[in-house]
Order: structure tokens, then sequence, then C-alpha cells
């Protein structure tokens, strides 16, 4: 049955088990999400674990909800379906099945669902069968598909077809509120660790070094160090690489070794603040295409000239990877006189990038290196 116009409703006769599948050809990335409204006033979701938060379900207990994973990373065309399976329906007041298009949700765009061939097909172990058309010519990020809700009656499946911004969507939708494109993870100790996932295969990983502005004007990261002017001082961010293929180096700007984003290492440098007078302080990026030619990533930061005041300068590392929370790393309030911190290690494991706080402070790059066994040789370098 074929379920065309909103507010079509169809009943649900009894079943052990409903499969519901997401099915779409286009290049967009669409995950299947369900959320609810229990009878006991419990809210919630089944989604992606690709989100800050998210859950499969489980088929076994509450909610009774599983989804198979996320199928459309990297927004490829082909045949894509993401399927989840529902064991009962008799705990909801009111269950929604939607979509959302993380491609667009993510550039904070809202395009046409009609455009992208997509359809959600629902079939119970009797048989029975539904398909609700994903063909709304309405802009917005999530569409509503349909709604179950059970009673004395029996179950029935209604075509909502609506579809809202990420906005309206969390506010409209019962357990919505928890559905989180971004937010920000703090690693406050040295050893503390969080899981990026990479929902994309494309785009790229930033990594910026900046420092907090104590609500006034920017005066100057060095004249923070020193207490005065900033004349004469360089801060710099730079990274030590290892990729799977044992290639070892550095990206920085001392020797300009700034890297490369579309070839080995595929991490770029995007350029020097010789100053300290760049509001964006240094910044470098990571090519997402990649990630499986990447083993690890030690992130650093060093006085090229000047005396070190870590204590004044209350610098932080955050990482960006699109759809995940914004990871910070701050350095805290530190009294040491050596010139080299080493703040965060990222390790690589196909989607996943495992980021753990270091903040240990070393006399030289060679120093640095001789502590996390990376293995290269060393020679003097200076900046032009």
């Amino acid at each position: 049955m074929e379920l065309k116009q909103k507010g079509t409703k169809a009943e649900i006769g009894a079943f052990k088990q409903m499969k519901v599948s997401l099915i779409w050809t286009s290049a967009v990335d669409l995950d299947l999400m369900a959320f609810y409204k229990a009878k006991d006033g419990r809210v919630g979701g089944v989604y992606s674990q690709n989100y800050a938060g998210g859950s499969l379900g489980n088929l076994n207990q509450f909610p009774f909800i599983e989804l198979s994973g996320d199928e459309g990373v990297g927004a490829a065309g082909g045949d894509k379906r993401e399927e989840m399976r529902i064991a009962k329906l008799d705990d909801f007041e009111e269950l929604y099945i939607c979509a959302l298009n993380f491609t667009d949700a993510s550039a904070g765009a809202n395009k046409v669902f009609a455009n992208y061939d997509a359809r959600v097909e629902a079939v119970t172990d009797r048989g029975d069968s539904f398909t609700v058309p994903l063909d709304s010519k309405s802009p917005g990020a999530v569409a509503v598909i349909c709604k179950f809700t059970s009673g004395f009656m029996g179950s029935s499946l209604i075509n909502n077809s609506e579809v809202m911004t990420l906005e309206e969507f969390r506010t409209k939708i019962p357990g919505a509120e928890q559905l989180k494109i971004s937010s920000k993870v703090t690693l406050k100790s040295k050893g503390d660790s969080f899981v990026l996932k990479s929902k994309t295969g494309g785009g790229e990983i930033l990594i910026n070094l900046n420092w907090n502005q104590g609500g006034g004007e920017k005066s100057g990261f060095f004249s923070k160090i020193l207490g005065g002017a900033s004349k004469g001082i360089d801060l710099d961010l730079g990274c030590l690489f290892e990729m799977r293929d044992g290639n070892k180096g550095a990206v920085q700007p001392l020797g300009k070794s700034f890297g490369a984003f579309d070839r080995p290492p595929y991490v770029n440098h995007l350029g020097d603040d010789r100053t300290g007078a760049a509001a964006a302080g240094e910044n470098m990026k990571i090519n997402l295409a990649y990630l499986n030619d990447l083993k690890r990533v030690l992130i650093y930061t060093y006085i090229y000239e000047g005396v070190p005041n870590w204590a004044a300068s209350d610098g932080i590392i955050t990482v960006k990877v699109p759809g995940q929370p914004v990871l910070e790393v701050p350095m805290g309030t530190q009294k040491d006189p050596r010139p080299f911190c080493a703040i965060a290690m990222l390790d690589f494991d196909g989607a996943n990038i495992r980021v753990t706080k270091l903040v240990t402070f070393h006399n030289s790059h060679p120093d640095c290196d001789k502590t996390y066994h990376w293995g290269m040789k060393w020679v003097e370098g200076k900046k032009d």
C-alpha cells in the first residue's frame, strides 16, 4: 500500500517485527531516524552514533527499535538503504520516522527532498507493506515522514509528510531536542580523550590555535606572553605526522614546512602569524578524503622567539570535524619555562579520530620526538 497524501492512514495488524527502510540513489547523505514519546512520559531517539549522543537502539529492550547503521557517509550516489527494525509499539504514545539531510543540514542549507528520489518502506513479518514517498517540494533539512500510534483498537501508520528546518524539528518533535549536528566537548585534564567520527568522504578537519581574548580587543598573544610589548615574539602551531606507509615528518612554519592538502601528508598549515595580530590565530587542515592514509598526528605549539610565559597565554586548540562536536583542548594555567608544548594527539582508525589531551612541555622538537617515539632526525632550522 502506498500512502501518497499527507494524512493518509493505514491500520497495522499484530506483528513480531517490522522493518522500516529509507531508500535513495542520489548523491546525498540521508539519515533514517526515529523519535518518540512513550506512554510513561519518556522521550528520546534512535539515530546514528556518528552524531554526538547518537544510539542505534536495542531490539530486545526499550525502545525495542534498532538501526542498522549509517549508509550514506560521503554523499556518494548509488543504491543506498538504511534499515530500522521495530519489535514493539505498545509502549509508545507517538513514534515518528524521520529522514535528516545531513549534507544540507551540516552546511546550514534547506533544500528540497523531492530532488533526492527517496522513499520509506515499512514491511511487517506478516508481509504487510507500506510505502511513503519522500517527495515534498517544501525546503527543509528534516522530513517527518510518518507517525506510528498505538491504542486499544490497534496500531496505525499515518503519512505525516512534513518538512521543516532543523530548529523547527528540534522544537516540534518529542525527543528531537537531543539531536545535535554539532556541539562542544572540552578535554579538561591530561589524558582525557574523545572520539570524533567523520561522516563525510571529503572536506577537512580544521585545527586552530588561539587564545581567549578576556572580553576585550585582541592585544596580541605575544604581548600576553611577556606581559608587555610583543615586539619580536613568535608563537607557532605545528604537528608531527605519521602515515600508514611509515612516512613521518613535521608541518610547521619553521623551515617553511607547510605540508599539502591534496597530496601527502594531506595536512596543510594555512600560514604563519608572526605578530599575534591575526584574530583567527593559526590554522591547519587535514584532508578527510585521506583519513585511511594517516596513522597519528601530534599537535604542538612552540615559542620561536621570546621567553615563554604559558600561564598568561590561556592558549586553546580547537578541532572541528563536519557534523561533530567542536572539540576544545585548553592548555590551562601552566608554569613551565620550556618553550615547546605538545598539546594533543590525534589517532586515526578509519573514520574514527581519537583526540587525546597531552599538554606536556619540552626543550625542543627532538625532545618531544623522543618522548612520543617518532624516531626522526632533526637539524636546526630558521625562518626568513
